[in-house]
């Protein structure tokens, strides 16, 4: 039979603040530590506590917001992948991911469909402009994975181009019209001999399905630069083509443009773009004979990657580090030449006019000055991607400073 314990009763007469006083009241001879030799009253010790919680309040959530805002352009690491395509992942695969720590090269963007809202809804499909796309993919057999790859040489002779070759606008697209010219545009543009057989590189780098999986393949990916180096016709007839292209953008999709449609207005930033990416994408490393733009989607610093979109608007991550590749070196080379050669006519080149100062600082900072030319801007001094992790810094320091406050 269970015998519940005693109560414990009242608490002794000479019990006082925890301590039990001996009967004559002394209590020097008591060893203690030195905090018990002069208490802090509740009251001090409520309003300290209630200062740490009040400035931890208010500075954890500024902290977190300046942590996020400093890292909202870093690559995220391959290993994250592992997240958004888990349907297909066995335990090996996933071990590999999950190992793999290594900023990765920017994802593919979701292709846009051609459509009009309009009164008849027209919907156009890649299969209508360019032919059989599903032939610009690479084949289904099983291949190297990039990083063991050797990047090919560039073709003694004429190789075997790929049928069809691939083309801007390749794949089943939905992308909305402000208007009907705008829409047969785009419709006629991607069928005319004129502008296929010119195959842009600019466009086939922004918006071609089939040149991007073609990255995955170097042999592949060696014969279609060669093809956009080696056009049937002349590149002065070329340029004119796709200038007069340009043009008729601008008179066709005006109300699009107006309207802020992101296919026309980067559509037309890519075609004012195609002589100097024509001459990025044929840039050739003369010590290995090789493209450069192999060697940069070859390499395992996706740096080399995002200097070639800088004619098409796209900044540098500000946390990019630099290869200092002298492929890269003859690139930023070739956009300051551009640059001053497009001075009388500064709407062509002006996404690249925005993007070219901050790469050119990165390029600099990471490389030496004799590796890119600076363009003044009046803006900012140091790099973007020092300012965050300035700013970060200082916060955290009068954090702790506060925090350690009596």
């Amino acid at each position: 039979m269970f015998t519940p314990p005693p109560s414990p009763g009242r608490p002794p007469a000479d019990l006082k603040n925890g301590l039990v006083l001996p009967k004559d009241g002394a209590v020097a001879n008591i060893p203690n530590s030195g905090s018990a030799t002069h208490p802090m009253s509740p009251e001090t010790l409520k309003r300290r506590i209630g200062r740490r919680t009040k400035w931890t309040v208010i500075l954890v959530p500024v902290v977190l917001i300046l942590i996020a805002a400093s890292t909202r352009y870093l690559t995220h690491p391959a290993a994250f992948d592992m997240f958004s395509d888990s349907a297909s992942l066995n335990w090996e695969t996933f071990a590999e991911q999950a190992s793999d720590w290594t900023p990765h090269k920017r994802h593919a963007p979701a292709p846009p469909l051609l459509e009009v809202s309009t009164a008849g809804s027209q919907t156009v499909s890649s299969a209508s402009l360019t032919g059989a796309a599903a032939s610009t993919s690479p084949p289904a057999s099983s291949q190297l994975p990039i990083s063991a790859q050797t990047v090919p040489t560039i073709p003694a002779s004429p190789p075997a181009l790929p049928t069809p070759f691939p083309q801007p606008f390749d794949s089943d697209l939905s992308q909305n019209f402000s208007s009907v010219s705008c829409f047969n545009f785009f419709a006629n543009m991607t069928n005319t001999p004129a502008f296929r057989s010119c195959r842009p590189f600019s466009l086939l780098l922004q918006a071609s399905e089939g040149f991007l999986s073609a990255q995955e393949d170097l042999e592949r990916l060696n014969t279609i630069v060669w093809g956009t180096c080696s056009t049937t016709l002349e590149e002065d007839e070329c340029s004119g083509n796709i200038a007069w292209f340009s043009s008729n953008l601008a008179s066709s999709c005006a109300i699009d443009l107006k309207d802020g449609n992101a296919m026309a207005l980067n559509t037309q930033i890519a075609l004012n773009a195609f002589g100097v990416m024509r001459n990025a994408g044929c840039l050739v490393d003369p010590s290995t004979n090789t493209y450069c733009y192999l060697d940069a989607v070859r390499n395992s610093n996706p740096s080399d990657t995002y200097f070639y979109s800088l004619p098409l608007g796209i900044s540098m991550p500000n946390n990019t580090i630099a290869s200092c590749s002298a492929c890269t070196k003859s690139l930023m080379t070739l956009y300051y030449g551009a640059l001053k050669d497009d001075s009388s006519t500064p709407t062509k080149l002006s996404a690249l006019q925005r993007t070219y100062s901050s790469a050119a600082k990165i390029a600099v900072a990471d490389c030496g000055n004799a590796y890119a030319t600076l363009i003044a801007s009046p803006n900012d001094s140091l790099p973007q991607r020092a300012v965050p992790t300035l700013l970060l810094s200082a916060v955290l320091i009068f954090t702790v400073s506060l925090l350690s406050l009596p």
